[in-house]
C-alpha cells in the first residue's frame, strides 16, 4: 500500500478502510464484493426520503480546477474479476457480440476482439446500451492501454455514463497526475474519489456501482441521484450525491436532462492512447425496497 503526498493529513480513515476491504478481497473476489456491498448497502428509503424540491447545489471548486487537492493513492490488492451476472441481471456484454449496444453517432468503430470490446478512436463516439435503466447495480471490467502513452487526460481516458448522463471517469492514473475531479473514479467535473485505487496499465480492473436514479416532478428535482462506487474492491464513493449533469464546461450545477431512466454509455475519447478495453458488463435493476419485517 502506498499513499501519495496529496491529502496525507486526511487519508487516515481511507487508509484504514482500504486495509479492511483489501483483506476481505484477498480471500475471494465474489465473497469480497458481497462483503463490501453489505457494508455500504442501506435501503434507499432509509437514506433520503424525496423532498418536495431540492435546491441546486453550489460549486466550491470550478470544474477541472488544477488547484483542487488530489486524493491519496491506495494500491489495490486485486480486483473483482469474472463476477458472474445474477439470474435477474441484463447482460450487456459477455464477449459474444455487440448486439446490446448502439453508437451515438455514425462514426462506428467499436469492435469485439477476442471477447473484449474496443473503441474505434473516434472522438465523441459514445457507445450506448439499447436497454434503459434507472436505479441499478452495475458491474464491468476494463483495461487501460499498455504500454502507457500520453499524459494527463490523454492517457487511457474513457468514461462510464450512468443513464447516459452522469459520468464515472476512467483514466490511467498510475503516476499520471491530473485535476482531481478528472482522475480515475471521479464523478467527472464534480467529486473526486476518496482514494485513487488504480491498477497498472494492461491489468484488468473492476468497477461496481450502486446507483439511485433521480426523481423529478416536472422541472423540480424531488430527489437527486446518488452513487456508491467500488473500484478494484475499494469503496471510492459512498452514497455520493450527483449534483447534476456531468460536464467539463464551467456551467452551473443542475439537471438539463430530466430523465428517470437512460442507457449505460461508454466513452470513446478519440485517440490511440485512449482505447480502453471492456468486458463482463451487466446491470441489475433495483426496484423499491421490500418490507420483510
Amino acid at each position: 500500500m502506498r499513499l501519495s503526498r496529496h491529502g496525507e493529513s486526511a487519508a487516515g480513515g481511507a487508509d484504514e478502510q482500504g486495509r479492511r476491504i483489501a483483506a476481505r478481497h484477498a480471500r475471494a473476489g465474489m465473497a469480497a464484493l458481497v462483503a463490501v456491498l453489505a457494508m455500504v448497502a442501506v435501503p434507499s428509503s432509509a437514506r433520503s426520503a424525496p423532498s418536495a424540491a431540492v435546491a441546486p447545489a453550489q460549486r466550491r471548486w470550478a470544474p477541472n480546477d488544477p488547484g483542487r487537492p488530489l486524493p491519496p493513492t491506495l494500491e489495490p490488492r486485486g480486483a473483482v474479476l469474472g463476477l458472474a451476472p445474477p439470474p435477474d441481471a441484463t447482460v450487456l456484454f459477455d464477449g459474444h457480440g455487440l448486439g446490446a449496444w448502439e453508437v451515438a453517432s455514425n462514426a462506428g468503430g467499436w469492435t469485439e476482439q477476442d471477447g473484449v470490446m474496443i473503441p474505434g478512436g473516434f472522438r465523441f463516439n459514445k457507445l450506448l446500451s439499447k436497454a434503459r435503466f434507472g436505479s441499478m447495480q452495475l458491474h464491468l471490467e476494463f483495461r487501460e492501454p499498455s504500454p502507457a502513452a500520453g499524459s494527463g487526460q490523454h492517457r487511457g481516458n474513457s468514461g462510464v455514463f450512468l443513464m447516459g448522463v452522469y459520468e464515472i471517469q476512467l483514466l490511467d492514473s498510475v503516476d499520471n497526475p491530473t485535476y482531481a475531479d478528472g482522475t480515475l473514479g471521479a464523478i467527472y467535473g464534480q467529486t473526486p474519489p476518496r482514494v485513487i485505487a488504480a491498477r497498472a496499465p494492461g491489468e484488468w480492473q473492476s468497477l461496481d456501482v450502486i446507483f439511485d436514479a433521480p426523481r423529478f416532478a416536472g422541472a423540480r428535482v424531488q430527489s437527486p441521484p446518488y452513487a456508491t462506487v467500488i473500484l478494484n474492491g475499494i469503496v471510492i464513493h459512498d452514497h455520493q450525491e450527483i449534483y447534476g449533469d456531468t460536464s467539463s464546461r464551467p456551467t452551473p450545477l443542475g439537471f438539463a436532462t430530466r430523465l428517470e431512466e437512460g442507457p449505460i454509455g461508454l466513452q470513446d475519447h478519440g485517440t490511440a492512447t485512449d482505447r480502453v478495453a471492456f468486458r463482463n458488463i451487466w446491470v441489475r435493476p433495483i426496484g423499491a425496497t421490500l418490507d420483510v419485517r
